[in-house]
């Protein structure tokens, strides 16, 4: 296919997913291996049919093998490091708007998506599988149907299938992850992070919150990530950044910064240099924008 084709179909599916709020993705043989952070601002469903893939979440690294499926929570970070020539999975995307009524409106269905926030990654039994695939290609068919029901229909089979998987974590012993309390600091600091990202990047901010000294909680956010918390606040903004100039062209770069809550283009302009080696121009048109 070539970039053009590839261009129309994105905006496509993109429309598809602004107008309805759900996407449906069927035989989906590559991602994209970008080698960096990037946000994923829905929540991201897939069913692995073939091939394998190496994603991390946040800082959990997730090796992808048929029958495997993953949940990815709003708002987190994603970094698709390796796919495998043979790849083949089905995709379901529902805008994080959408995601929220629907919690609201069909409790039981969605009652353990927290259970998501720890393990994006669940390992299904054959036949398990087989349900959930045909499922989707309900959904799939729903999608890009014209029938005038598509909500109500997409509800209760979006349930289902949450519903299909607490039950098969409850019959298989698969209980929800309990983290440790410096773990729940970790979690609890990606959440402000994701909250407030547009106010503050200073640690102190971040750290005051957990009623901490800047250096004592830089100390747990690094003995728990590897990465110390100042690294982790950049590489959100900056995910976020280029989420923005990427998929946003008509921003202008002044447009962008203000977006991202920065008192001006030039204060914008030095930190997206200063954590990525090259100026926010250069990276809009290095990635084709």
């Amino acid at each position: 296919m070539d970039k053009n084709k590839t261009q129309q179909t994105l905006e496509h599916n993109r429309q598809v997913l602004k107008t309805s709020g759900i996407l449906v993705l069927d035989k989906v043989d590559h991602m994209p291996t970008l080698q960096e952070p990037f946000i994923s601002h829905d929540l991201v469903i897939g069913l692995i049919l073939g091939g394998t893939a190496k994603v991390e979440y946040d800082t959990q690294l997730i090796n992808f093998r048929p029958n495997d499926m993953f949940v990815l929570m709003p708002n987190h970070t994603v970094n698709i490091t390796e796919v495998a020539d043979d790849l083949d999975l089905m995709v379901l995307i529902i805008s994080n708007e959408k995601f929220e009524r629907m919690k609201i409106e069909y409790p039981s269905g969605y009652n353990g998506n927290l259970h998501y926030h720890w393990q994006a990654h669940i390992r299904l039994d054959e036949r398990l599988s087989e349900n959930i695939h045909a499922l989707l290609r309900v959904l799939y068919s729903v999608c890009w149907s014209q029938s005038k029901r598509k909500t109500t229909l997409y509800h209760y089979m979006i349930e289902s299938l949450f519903i299909l998987l607490q039950d098969h974590c409850q019959e298989n012993g698969i209980t929800t992850y309990k983290p440790s309390p410096h773990e729940m600091i970790f979690s609890h600091f990606v959440d402000n992070v994701m909250k407030h990202y547009t106010e503050s990047r200073e640690v102190s901010f971040y750290a005051n919150l957990f009623c901490l000294s800047p250096k004592h909680f830089s100390s747990i956010i690094k003995q728990q990530t590897g990465k110390s918390a100042s690294e982790w606040i950049s590489g959100y903004v900056i995910a976020q950044a280029k989420s923005l100039l990427y998929y946003h062209h008509h921003l202008s770069i002044q447009q962008v910064s203000q977006r991202m809550g920065f008192p001006d283009q030039a204060s914008f302009a030095r930190y997206f240099k200063a954590n990525t080696g090259m100026s926010a121009r250069e990276f809009r048109e290095k990635r084709g924008g």
